[in-house]
C-alpha cells in the first residue's frame, strides 16, 4: 500500500530529484512535455479535453514538499465581468473536491491550481500520474462551463503553442 502513495521521504531528498521523478513518470507513459530554463524544476505539457486542450504545468516547489499542478486556460475575461465570472467559477469550484479555477484579476486569465504537500512521503510514479489525470479530469470536465462564462475571450498562449 505504502509502495502506491511514495516511499518514506529521507534525509536531504532535493526537489531536482521529485522533478526528475517527475519527468520519468511522464516519460513511462510516453508523455510528451516542455521545460524551461526559466522556470525550474518545471514540465509543460498538453492532452485532450472534453472541449479544448488541457495545458498544464507541474512544479516541485524548491522550499517546500509541494507539487504544484497549474492549467491556464485559453480564456481571458474583461475586466468589467469579474463578477459574474467569479460567481460562475465559486459554483464550479464548489462541486470539486480537489484544486480551483481562478481568476487572475491582473490579467483575466483562468487557471486551475492543484497543490499536492507530500510531507512525510516522496510520490511514487503512479501517484504523480494519477494526480495528473485527475487535474486534467477535472480541467476537461469543466471547460466547457467555463468556456460559457468567457464566450468570446480566447487567448493562445505562446508557451504551449
Amino acid at each position: 500500500m505504502i509502495e502506491m502513495f511514495g516511499r518514506k521521504k529521507t534525509v536531504g531528498r532535493s526537489s531536482e530529484s521529485v522533478y526528475s521523478d517527475v519527468t520519468k513518470a511522464l516519460t513511462s507513459k510516453g508523455i510528451k512535455f516542455n521545460e524551461s530554463d526559466a522556470e525550474k524544476n518545471t514540465v509543460y505539457t498538453t492532452f485532450e479535453g472534453d472541449d479544448f486542450p488541457v495545458k498544464l504545468a507541474i512544479t516541485v516547489d524548491d522550499e517546500l514538499p509541494v507539487l504544484c499542478f497549474n492549467s491556464l486556460l485559453d480564456f481571458q475575461a474583461p475586466p468589467n465581468s469579474y463578477k459574474e465570472i467569479l460567481d460562475g467559477l465559486n459554483l464550479i469550484n464548489s462541486n470539486l473536491h480537489f484544486g480551483a479555477f481562478i481568476l487572475d484579476p491582473e490579467n483575466g486569465r483562468v487557471v486551475f491550481r492543484y497543490h499536492f504537500l507530500f510531507a512525510e512521503y516522496v510520490p511514487s510514479k503512479d501517484m504523480i500520474l494519477a494526480l495528473t489525470k485527475m487535474v486534467v479530469d477535472i480541467v476537461g470536465e469543466n471547460d466547457g462551463d467555463i468556456k460559457k462564462l468567457i464566450p468570446e475571450h480566447r487567448f493562445n498562449d505562446p508557451m504551449f503553442g
